[in-house]
């Protein structure tokens, strides 16, 4: 079993592989070297893996609205701005703002609404899936425990209730998952008790299964499909958090690696896996940083980078000005670079970062070895 250090002695490490900063945008997207990226409503695309970038469309063209999302701590205290988009096959895009879900033609420079939210303000991610199919969840605070759906599409224009969670089955949906492996999909719900769980479709929603259920593990708000299971990284206030694998066939969960705070954002290069820890301060999480984890193997984790709060004075605890974090896009660079934006993050909200992808897997193999050298240096009990 792996246990959690020392909050101290996690906190002293010297770690921490400074990334080169590239200017104010959030990286959403990339896929071979094409990058996509926002800075406030707009959306820019970049086709040298974010040496440099053109506009591409707007979301929301009103003033007002524009001007909410460029405006710093306004920004961060409404949530404004794109928060996720995809391509889709056709040429076109999806992208989530605050209040809806949003399509832009192939040839527009306008996105336009496809979907309002109606409950809460925006779910938090979307997923396309293999052929096509787009997928959401609803995501609101839910006090009353409602019945909770799931919405799909097929170009991203329209948008239908795909499949909904009777009342009192969930609080609210944290993510859809596409797993190329399994070909099929994850849906992560939360947040106590039999609401905490891990289901599993492949016939899109005819049928949706529980693998796992009723339990904090449980608990996560992303996930990356590998070849020898789905790696989870928990989202819990209440315990500590880890990185565990669920076998898809037995539903069990195994311990990889501690992280000290929960996950919400997680990423996948061409021989990385990476995750985010998020700054939610409790009587468990008590880690002042945030830490960027990766894994050339899913199997073996550590700590990549170190980052401190920016606002530290405000002590918000809460998030009302986002959640410090390392968000990362989804998709893959073909170049072997790593790319993130900082939130909340001392001289580094809403900057674009950039690792090498080299760098990091050398790092990563001098601190194992580092690691199974100190493990074979402690004394064997007689």
């Amino acid at each position: 079993m792996i246990g959690a250090p020392d909050p101290k002695s996690s906190r002293d490490a010297a770690l921490g592989l400074q990334p080169e900063v590239l200017g104010r945008f959030r990286v959403l997207h990339t896929a071979g070297s094409t990058v996509l990226a926002s800075r406030g409503l707009d959306l820019f695309v970049s086709h040298d893996s974010a040496r440099s970038f053109t506009h591409l469309a707007r979301a929301w063209a009103r003033r007002g609205q524009r001007a909410l999302a460029l405006t710093p701590l306004l920004s961060r205290l409404m949530r404004s701005g794109i928060h996720a988009a995809l391509p889709l096959p056709d040429g076109g895009h999806v992208a989530i703002v605050r209040g809806a879900v949003m399509h832009r033609e192939r040839d527009s420079d306008q996105f336009t609404v496809a979907h309002r939210v109606v409950r809460g303000t925006r779910p938090l991610g979307v997923c396309l899936a293999d052929g096509g199919n787009l997928y959401f969840g609803e995501y609101f605070n839910n006090a009353a425990r409602d019945e909770v759906h799931i919405y799909n599409s097929v170009d991203g224009r329209r948008w239908d209730v795909a499949f909904t969670f009777p009342r009192g089955a969930v609080r609210h949906v944290h993510g859809v998952v596409y797993d190329r492996y399994r070909r099929g999909l994850w849906v992560l719900t939360g947040d106590d008790g039999d609401e905490a769980a891990i289901w599993w479709t492949s016939d899109g929603f005819r049928t949706l299964d529980p693998v796992i259920r009723g339990c904090q593990a449980a608990r996560a708000v992303s996930a990356l499909p590998a070849p020898q299971g789905l790696l989870v990284p928990s989202d819990t206030p209440s315990e500590p958090n880890f990185v565990r694998r669920l076998d898809a066939r037995t539903g069990e969960m195994e311990r990889l690696a501690y992280v000290p705070g929960s996950v919400f954002s997680v990423g996948r290069t061409r021989s990385l896996y990476l995750v985010s820890t998020a700054l939610e301060r409790s009587s468990v999480n008590v880690d002042p940083r945030v830490a960027l984890y990766a894994s050339a193997d899913g199997e073996t984790w550590a700590p990549v980078a170190r980052f401190e709060r920016d606002l530290e004075l405000l002590n918000d605890e809460r998030g009302y000005l986002q959640y410090p974090m390392v968000l990362l896009p989804n998709g893959e660079l073909a170049d072997g670079s790593v790319l993130a934006t900082g939130q909340a993050l001392s001289r580094l909200h809403g900057k674009l970062l950039r690792w090498d992808e080299r760098t990091l897997l050398e790092s990563l193999r001098v601190r194992n070895e580092l690691g199974s050298a100190q493990r074979e240096a402690r004394p064997r009990a007689a």
